[in-house]
């Protein structure tokens, strides 16, 4: 029998496709994450499904290659204008970048060689305030690690004596656990995935002294950064929970895992997040007010209140400042002095 004959690839397929070749060291230079490149299809779905509805036909390599400049600047200004009618600015931007990153890959595989998105009328991106925790908000954070607390779940199907047999030892591991990545994100400032994505050799933990080795940090940049000693003192406890229960210290395996069910998995980014939530409601702040992006302001505040200059700050926290390369980057000897002015910052 004659096998089946392969569907061609979609447009947006062949784009995915492109997105997720690491070979390409161009791809690898720009940071293409899995999230990125999940959020650049998805908008490039939204707008071939725009494309579709209001020409009347698919936007397709064979409608391009016989007439690239049927993609063009108005048509897509009139999906800007479309956007901003139903969602905000900081959406209809995004949006653009996706596009953007489209017209690249059409341009690269030589379907077109105009670039549409030149001059096109975007909206002013207003910039949010950062939020970070308050003082009292944070003190009621770090207080409900103090003692541990039963899940807001309690697992179906299983007899009522094994969950309370378990649950308060189940609490008390799970506490330790959680408390080490809460102050972690807290006081060393990396962002949830990274923090989920963090082997037990990337940290390295003295009397005096800590310091955290990103490895895939935003767009792929690497860094190393100091740990406070809040954050130090919660990991060595979580170090030495793991070879309690068993779980290896092995420097590349993950540092957080779970404690239950598949034992010693690496946490996903949804555990982290669902877990601060419901710390959060413990602790009774409202969950919205507390998320890992905001454990992450919540240390560049605190930084910056203590005194950590810009330039150091934005090392410590993987971000871009564009003064930081014109006065040249701080040695590791002001990171760790930097994140030594965190030493003494418990609120609880």
């Amino acid at each position: 029998m004659n096998p089946k004959p392969k569907k061609p690839e979609t447009l947006l397929e062949a784009f995915e496709n492109y997105l997720h070749d690491a070979a390409l060291p161009s791809r690898m230079r720009a940071g293409a994450s899995v999230n990125t490149i999940r959020g650049y299809v998805h908008d490039m779905h939204d707008f071939l499904a725009w494309w579709e509805q209001t020409i009347g036909k698919p936007l397709t390599v064979a409608a391009l290659q016989h007439d690239p400049f049927v993609l063009n600047k108005k048509r897509i200004q009139d999906y800007i204008n479309h956007l901003e009618r139903r969602v905000g600015n900081a959406t209809v931007l995004r949006k653009v970048s996706s596009l953007r990153a489209f017209t690249k890959y059409l341009q690269k595989k030589k379907i077109i060689e105009h670039e549409p998105t030149n001059g096109l009328r975007l909206p002013e991106k207003a910039e949010p305030e950062p939020r970070g925790l308050s003082d009292s908000d944070r003190s009621r954070l770090e207080s409900a690690f103090q003692q541990p607390w039963l899940p807001s779940r309690t697992p179906k199907r299983k007899r009522k004596e094994d969950v309370e047999k378990n649950v308060l030892e189940d609490a008390k591991q799970r506490l330790v656990r959680d408390r080490a990545i809460v102050f972690l994100m807290l006081y060393a400032g990396p962002r949830v995935d990274e923090t989920c994505n963090l082997n037990v050799g990337d940290i390295v933990l003295k009397e005096k002294s800590g310091s955290l080795h990103i490895r895939k940090g935003k767009g792929l940049r690497e860094r190393h950064t100091a740990i406070p000693r809040p954050a130090r003192k919660a990991l060595q406890e979580w170090l030495d929970l793991r070879k309690e229960l068993g779980i290896e210290n092995d420097s590349k395996l993950p540092l957080f895992v779970r404690l239950r069910g598949e034992t010693g998995k690496r946490l996903s980014v949804r555990a982290v997040q669902d877990m601060v939530s419901d710390a959060a409601r413990h602790a009774g702040i409202e969950e919205s007010i507390v998320t890992p992006h905001v454990l992450r302001h919540t240390c560049a505040f605190m930084l910056r209140t203590a005194g950590a200059d810009i330039e150091t700050r934005a090392k410590m926290l993987g971000h871009s400042v564009k003064t930081a390369s014109k006065y040249g980057a701080p040695g590791n000897a002001e990171i760790e002095k930097a994140a030594a002015l965190l030493d003494h910052a418990e609120a609880a």
